[in-house]
Order: structure tokens, then C-alpha cells, then sequence
């Protein structure tokens, strides 16, 4: 009786008279076994599902572009922009305004990888003005998340003190080189006598600057 109950739970390879196959129980088998092949042991490789995607880690994303931060979010419950009056801040057509407070984003951007994963970044620069004569410029970077502009760092520069330029180098070191007008301490506010060449990277929700040249500038 035991010998054939192992019978009809195995292919032995016969012809299989008098003897009733047992069903194939492995899900998705892509090849069942043949005659004297397999001995009834073989069975499909499991299948694996793709991972979710976690943000900005998407590979196959498009590389952000300066025109879609045109109409981006600034300012999130999750992410504050340094010089933005509270709330949720997002551009249209480039400009916010709100409590007095005028905010644009500028020409000047550049697009590569900010944030280690393989889909391209953006950074920018914004200017914010609060009604009286200042004007004040900071930069912010969105990282690329599965194609969308998400804002995750930023950092001012100061009262007028207006971006020329934003190269970002990437794959690798993953940095952003700004230049910008500014001036001494000791000068007043309304004079730029340097043009500073400044490199940054993300430590996310800061853009830290990580050295700087200057050289003189005459309006």
C-alpha cells in the first residue's frame, strides 16, 4: 500500500500506464517534463516583481529642465525655503506673491545629478523681494522624483547679490558651482565689488557651500 501511494505522487519516467499522473503544482511552470526527462523534479525559476520605486531613485526618469521650474513647488510642509514667508509656496509662471512678498525665479540654472541617484536634478536660483529696497537672492535645488521638480535644499546669498551662472558637474563629485555678485563686510549693501565663484553640494535641507574664489568686480 505504501508503494503505491510513492507511485502516484512521482513521475517515474514510464510510459505512465496504469499509473495517474500527479498535478503539477508549481505555479508558472514554463516546461513540464517529458518522458524519461526531469523525473518529475523540475520546476519554473520563481518570478520576481520589480521593486517599488522609491523617490528620485527612478533611472529611466527625464532629466528635470529649467522650464518646469517655472511652475514648481517652492516651499512645502516638508521643506522650507530660508527667505519665503510660511505656508506652501509654489511658482506660476515663475512668480509667487503673497503677504507682501514677491518671489521669481531667475534665469540662471543648471541641471545634473545633486542627489547620488541616477535621475538629473535641478538647481536654480530665486530672488525674493520683501517691498523695501532689498532683493534677496538664494539658491534651491529640486531633486527629480520619477520626473517631477520636488524641492529638497537651498541656501541664501544675501541682500543684492544677483546669480551669473550655475554649472552643475555631474555624475561625480555631484556639485554645484555658482557665480554671483557680492561685496566685502565692510561695504555697504548697494555696492558689488566681487564676483565670487562658489561650490556647493546637497546635505539635504542645506546647500553648504563647500569653498569659494574672488575676484575683483567694477559695475
Amino acid at each position: 500500500m505504501l508503494a503505491s501511494v510513492t507511485v502516484g505522487c512521482q513521475d517515474t519516467g514510464g510510459d505512465g500506464a496504469g499509473a495517474k499522473p500527479a498535478p503539477d503544482k508549481s505555479a508558472g511552470a514554463s516546461k513540464a517534463p517529458g518522458k524519461g526527462e526531469g523525473k518529475g523534479k523540475e520546476s519554473a525559476k520563481p518570478t520576481t516583481s520589480k521593486k517599488p520605486t522609491q523617490p528620485g531613485k527612478d533611472a529611466s526618469a527625464a532629466a528635470l529642465t529649467c522650464d518646469q521650474l517655472r511652475n514648481a513647488p517652492l516651499q512645502t510642509s516638508s521643506f522650507r525655503f530660508p527667505d519665503a514667508p510660511d505656508g506652501t509656496v509654489a511658482f506660476t509662471d515663475g512668480r509667487w506673491e503673497g503677504d507682501g512678498v514677491v518671489i521669481e525665479l531667475q534665469p540662471q540654472c543648471g541641471i545634473g545629478d545633486m542627489t547620488g541617484d541616477p535621475a538629473e536634478d535641478a538647481v536654480a536660483a530665486v530672488k525674493v523681494t520683501t517691498g523695501g529696497t532689498g532683493k534677496f537672492y538664494g539658491l534651491v535645488t529640486w531633486r527629480n522624483d520619477s520626473g517631477s521638480p520636488v524641492p529638497v535644499a537651498a541656501a541664501s546669498l544675501g541682500d543684492r547679490t544677483p546669480v551669473e551662472s550655475i554649472d552643475v558637474s555631474s555624475p561625480a563629485p555631484r556639485q554645484a558651482t555658482v557665480v554671483y555678485l557680492t561685496r566685502g563686510d565692510s561695504e555697504p549693501s548697494a555696492a558689488v565689488t566681487i564676483r565670487r565663484s562658489a561650490v556647493y553640494r546637497v546635505t539635504e535641507p542645506t546647500l553648504t557651500e563647500l569653498h569659494h574664489s574672488d575676484t575683483p568686480y567694477t559695475p
